[in-house]
């Protein structure tokens, strides 16, 4: 009776379904090593069309060749930057940071192509996104340096391996810039608005501005300070409510246009009245505490007796010398 070779290899009229079980996990492994390529290659192209779309744009805008491909660089390269340093970067204050220029950054690329599409195809329902675009586009050069200064700044910050209290340092940080540069914008626009020159504008803008940010920094010295940061933020609250209402043409209080007028005009002259006062308020405690000279120690009175030292036992020799005479 013939007996099977056990060393006799297998096919698939031996071993059918061995063989589709291994034929299927070569498949899966090829779709592995095979799916982050397609990926790339996907990713790739994606990019390439979009900085390809800003660079007709800001052809569109007048841009030389060299500005074309630098814009299509402060963009889609800038997005893939920021999101390397996201996935791959392991010092945590500089992914937190990549992370938040990454959520703004992408809609801006989103926009400048979409401002291209529309130009390009001449639809006149979308005046405003193409507007927003050209607006975009001429500040991209000013724009690309923020994530390029900000990240190399927040690398030297230590680590702390707090992705959640990073960003929320952050997120606070952006905050204020965004309000700070809001607030001086409408401080611009409620002077322009009432027929002043820009220059002056500017200047009281910037008075405004720097007085807030004094009283913000030295508000828990005293309680000048605080009182000049609710002031100074009262200040700017009205200012830019009055601007606001202005520039969108809704309804406006005339008590509040008159005390925002006058405080606007009242700002330089209570700038230096805050300097002044802050002068004359002296030195913080935790200055007075470092700079105070150290006192001498009370030297003990000659007519007192001293309790706490031990009286002075005489001294005795072995030898029967060095007595008390």
């Amino acid at each position: 009776m013939p007996t099977e070779n056990p060393n006799t290899t297998p096919t698939l009229l031996t071993d059918g379904p061995a063989a589709g079980r291994r034929i299927a996990r070569h498949l899966m492994h090829a779709a592995y090593i095979a799916a982050p390529v397609l990926a790339a290659i996907a990713a790739l192209l994606v990019a390439l069309n979009a900085g390809a779309t800003i660079a007709r744009l800001l052809a569109r805008l007048g841009a030389d060749p060299s500005g074309q491909a630098l814009g299509g660089a402060a963009t889609v390269g800038v997005l893939a930057l920021l999101l390397a340093i996201s996935l791959l970067g392991q010092h945590t204050p500089t992914r937190a940071l990549a992370l938040i220029y990454l959520v703004a950054w992408l809609p801006l690329t989103v926009a400048l192509s979409a401002a291209e599409a529309a130009l390009a195809s001449g639809l006149a329902a979308l005046p405003a996104l193409a507007s927003i675009g050209q607006t975009l586009a001429t500040s991209l050069a000013g724009l690309a340096l923020l994530p390029a200064v900000t990240l190399a700044v927040a690398s030297r910050r230590a680590d702390s391996q707090n992705l959640r209290g990073e960003l929320a340092h952050y997120l606070a940080s952006t905050q204020k810039l965004v309000l700070l540069a809001a607030t001086a914008g409408a401080s611009v626009a409620f002077g322009l608005a009432r027929g002043m020159p820009v220059e002056v504008a500017a200047f009281i803008a910037i008075v405004l501005e720097t007085s807030f940010l004094l009283a913000l920094a030295r508000a828990h010295e005293h309680r000048l300070h605080a009182g000049a940061l609710a002031a100074f933020g009262g200040v700017l609250a009205l200012v830019s409510v009055e601007t606001i209402s202005t520039l969108a043409n809704l309804r406006t209080l005339a008590t509040l246009a008159t005390i925002g007028e006058m405080a606007y005009q009242l700002t330089p002259a209570a700038g230096l009245a805050y300097i002044v006062a802050s002068q004359l308020v002296g030195q913080p405690a935790s200055t007075r505490a470092r700079t105070r000279p150290t006192q001498p120690m009370a030297q003990p009175d000659a007519d007192q007796p001293q309790a706490d030292q031990p009286e002075t036992q005489p001294a005795y020799s072995l030898n029967g010398h060095g007595g008390p005479k």
